[in-house]
């Protein structure tokens, strides 16, 4: 029994680890241009960077937002 208990423990960190690590990887062209300024200040060097990051910080509960097209 103990070690059945131990078994659904490691699945479950087991789960939640590769939950985090689906959520945060975003491909994205990084030769694609046009710089993208948010709302942190951070120059991004396109809209798909931007919305990657967009996506973790939402996740975080968090919100960013296009500041301007072009560098901050």
């Amino acid at each position: 029994m103990k070690s059945f208990s131990l078994f659904a423990v490691l699945l479950m960190l087991f789960a939640v680890f590769a939950t985090q690590a689906q959520a945060s990887f975003c491909p994205c062209d990084l030769t694609q241009k046009g710089q993208i300024c948010g709302s942190n200040g951070i120059t991004y060097k396109n809209r798909c960077e931007f919305e990657c990051t967009q996506k973790d910080y939402k996740r975080l509960g968090r919100t960013l937002n296009i500041a301007k097209t072009g560098a901050c």
